[in-house]
């Protein structure tokens, strides 16, 4: 069995203030381009080449180059015979074979066929697919709701979508009603806290979902918004704006930034720290790189190694590891060639040693010990 490559700590942090997602809670990340060279020879997953963490109660398994999964009891309920798969959401999952694409529910039931050029998962009750370069929608039917026509297409939030025909932008319902926009818009996203940032004359503001321009067009760039605030960026110097297009910390930083319980970090010359929603600088610039806060703790590096501070910028949790992956409030950890789980308190949750680990997802880690890798529960339970 081997296993994908996950995002090491020094990896992510080269991730961090490129873009405003950078900052999301996208737990255990993972390189869909690196695999472990491991084979395993023993346990319940060694009839597999690659495994990985469990999302919304299946994880993805690999035979012959093939995708399918197991359930939480370790069962293969879904064959081997993709050549892609994107995680269940929405209780559906995206896969493809020769390069086309279609939907399966959770029993494996195709509710497309294999036809598409490219589909997204579902979103409100729709999800987008792509047809000789034209965009669509389908229903969880399979029903292709809302024609293949778009030039270019957003995946439905907030139970609208935008998308765009003939060089013009529209907001369509999820029926595919169409409300025009102006017609100097040259690009328009989804839609976050109600506003989607719309591009005219190259510069980015933002839309009501009447099609109203609530912030000016001024902006090189807006981020989505998430709590009523968005990053933006001018003259490669980033700050952030209400829903009202009011600047709320000024554009003094490099790189986008993102709210993570009440604070967002901020680099300025290659430094790093963390502001709260005043624009205060609460913990002062002083890191090499840094990760969101979750639930209550933050990941920073001090020279290579890395350790876990608090709100108030204490150091929690020392910094003597080489890889972090979080989940779920717990924190998986590596230093020398072992791995364990610490709670917020940094305190180890399990006796055991691990020699490596995927944070937890879906109330499940995935580990090694001896050689092979299994699952674990919150109490460090093996689950089959």
């Amino acid at each position: 069995m081997h296993l994908e490559q996950k995002i090491t700590g020094i990896l992510l942090s080269l991730l961090l203030f490129q873009s405003c997602s950078s900052f999301s809670s996208r737990d255990n990340q993972v390189l869909d381009n690196a695999f472990k060279q491991e084979q395993l020879t023993d346990g319940p997953l060694s009839a597999y080449y690659h495994v990985s963490p469990y999302k919304n109660g299946f994880a993805e398994v690999v035979i012959d180059n093939k995708r399918g999964f197991i359930n939480k009891r370790g069962n293969y309920v879904i064959p081997c015979k993709y050549d892609f798969t994107v995680d269940f959401k929405n209780g559906f999952c995206v896969v493809e074979t020769n390069k086309k694409y279609g939907f399966i529910d959770t029993t494996g039931k195709a509710i497309t066929p294999l036809k598409y050029d490219f589909a997204m998962s579902f979103e409100n009750g729709r999800a987008m697919v792509k047809l000789d370069g034209k965009w669509g929608y389908i229903d969880e039917n399979g029903k292709e709701i809302i024609p293949i026509q778009y030039d270019n297409a957003n995946d439905f939030t907030e139970e609208l979508s935008t998308v765009e025909q003939n060089n013009r932008w529209y907001i369509i319902d999820k029926m595919g009603r169409k409300t025009p926009v102006p017609n100097n818009c040259t690009s328009l996203s989804s839609f976050n806290d109600g506003l989607a940032s719309i591009e005219i004359d190259g510069k980015s503001g933002c839309m009501n979902k009447q099609g109203k321009i609530v912030v000016e067009p001024k902006y090189d760039q807006i981020y989505f918004f998430e709590d009523g605030l968005a990053a933006v960026a001018l003259n490669d110097k980033h700050g952030v704006i209400n829903t009202k297009g009011e600047v709320v910390v000024p554009l003094l930083y490099e790189g986008s930034m993102n709210f993570k319980e009440g604070l967002a970090a901020v680099n300025l010359d290659d430094q790093y720290g963390f502001i709260d929603k005043t624009g205060k600088m609460v913990i002062p610039t002083q890191y090499r790189s840094v990760f969101d806060f979750q639930n209550g703790l933050a990941g920073v590096y001090v020279g290579s190694k890395i350790g876990f501070i608090n709100k108030k910028g204490e150091m929690i949790i020392p910094a003597v590891y080489e890889q972090i992956q979080t989940g779920e409030g717990i924190f998986g950890v590596i230093a020398e060639g072992k791995a364990r789980f610490l709670d917020v308190q940094g305190k180890e949750l399990f006796p055991e040693v691990y020699e490596d680990l995927y944070g937890f997802s879906d109330g499940v880690a995935l580990v090694k010990q001896n050689g092979n890798w299994f699952y674990i529960d919150k109490k460090g339970k093996r689950l089959f």
